[in-house]
């Protein structure tokens, strides 16, 4: 192809190959501006190894598309795809399941919001994004409510508590506790900026006593969603999705991270801290989509509860049953046990069959690990040989969710390392 000139349908080529299923995961633009950098590389590489090699022409071309391939590793960083993308895992065609659920306004003052904010009736759980807004965009809100002009609702989940999970307008809320406070949410002092000459340079204490009160008394509209039925919390999966205003769904763990939050969830983003476990995911960082969170889940789950699909479903029902357990030594014991060992026998990134760490492999051997104790000394070489048995790559790889297919898969591993 160098010698036809096809670079750019060679570049296709290596990049197809090197992504594997993880292609789905980039945009068409994205993959095509990565496209371009690629065929430059081989282009300008070609062209100084004709030279180096003083007119060696095959030479010159298969080094050429060697160091490509070397390049594509920082062409494409694995934070960027850290796990595999399995067709199969998605999960996209399920079925959202029919809910009773009560929405009803209310319009409580930014003075009322504040107080409950403070006794902490109102919850920002950690699925939420962070402060992104500007001091401008901050500023612009208040301004908006002294000068008494409209500002969209905020909507809540109200919990059997009687306490209220933010589901869309958590910048709005924190702006406004702020101003009260004086300060932004990342802790820089708050003066009005880009506002009208009246406000501007002046933080909340500075304001006189009729601005004061007409900033109290105004109303920030509510939309209150409450599920009535199914008995439980499931339908925060479809609200927080659908009500998502950042342009990118909701991964699934972000919206159980919001909706199971407590002692359980607490624990989850513990161990995900693990050096052993962030050796195995093959990451020091943290995913940003809760992914590495997930598969502790995934494997809590499989471990400890009777597998029916669809998956997604199956992991969120497990954390909602366990959500508010206090005494969670038992599951951190069991995943803290297995992950060292996995870690110790198998190394870093043993997941990673192709591109990414493979959720099924993932599930299949930490749930037959942490079913034993006594490992065989040669187990690096029965992992081995399990990773290149047909019939457990296949299991790996397609149907990965199918109730028999995830049994049949632990069944294997079981065989092969522990038999």
């Amino acid at each position: 192809m160098i010698k036809k000139g096809r670079y750019d349908e060679l570049c296709k080529i290596l990049i197809d190959n090197y992504l594997g299923n993880n292609k789905r995961l980039f945009e068409r633009d994205e993959l095509n501006r990565r496209l371009r950098i690629l065929e430059t590389y081989i282009r300008d590489t070609y062209s100084d190894l004709r030279t180096a090699t003083g007119g060696n022409i095959q030479d010159a071309r298969e080094k050429s598309v060697s160091r490509a391939k070397e390049f594509l590793a920082t062409l494409f960083p694995d934070d960027e795809t850290p796990i595999e993308a399995v067709p199969s895992e998605d999960e996209g065609d399920v079925s959202v399941p029919i809910y009773r659920i009560r929405v009803y306004p209310s319009d409580p003052t930014l003075e009322v919001l504040n107080e409950r904010w403070k006794r902490g009736e109102i919850i920002l759980t950690e699925f939420q994004r962070g402060w992104v807004w500007s001091a401008s965009q901050a500023s612009k809100l208040i301004e908006s409510f002294l000068a008494g002009l409209p500002v969209p609702p905020v909507f809540f989940y109200r919990e059997e508590s009687g306490k209220e999970v933010i589901i869309d307008g958590q910048q709005r809320l924190r702006t406004i506790v702020g101003f009260f406070e004086c300060k932004l949410p990342d802790g820089s002092p708050f003066y009005l900026k880009g506002v009208s000459n009246q406000w501007v340079g002046k933080n909340y204490s500075m304001l006189n006593d009729s601005d004061k009160n007409r900033l109290m008394q105004s109303i920030l509209r509510v939309i209150i969603v409450e599920q009535i039925d199914p008995k439980d919390t499931s339908s925060m999966y479809e609200v927080f999705s659908r009500l998502n205003t950042g342009g990118t769904a909701l991964s699934a763990q972000e919206v159980r991270n919001a909706s199971c939050h407590g002692p359980f969830n607490d624990m989850l983003r513990d161990l995900n801290k693990l050096r052993a476990w962030r050796a195995v995911f093959g990451s020091n960082s943290p995913d940003a989509r809760m992914r590495d969170v997930e598969l502790i889940a995934r494997f809590l789950a499989l471990s400890n509860a009777e597998y029916t699909k669809p998956m997604k479903k199956f992991i969120t029902d497990f954390m909602t049953h366990n959500r508010h357990l206090a005494d969670n030594e038992e599951f951190k014991n069991s995943f803290t046990r297995t992950i060292n060992a996995v870690y110790e026998k198998l190394g870093a990134k043993p997941f990673h069959i192709y591109r990414g760490l493979n959720a099924a492999v993932f599930d299949s051997v930490m749930v037959a690990f942490s079913r034993n104790s006594d490992y065989p000394p040669d187990i690096r070489s029965k992992y081995n040989r399990l990773i290149q048995r047909k019939g457990y790559l296949k299991r790996v790889s397609a149907s990965t969710t199918d109730e028999d297919t995830v049994r049949e898969r632990i069944r294997i591993a079981q065989k092969v390392l522990f038999g």
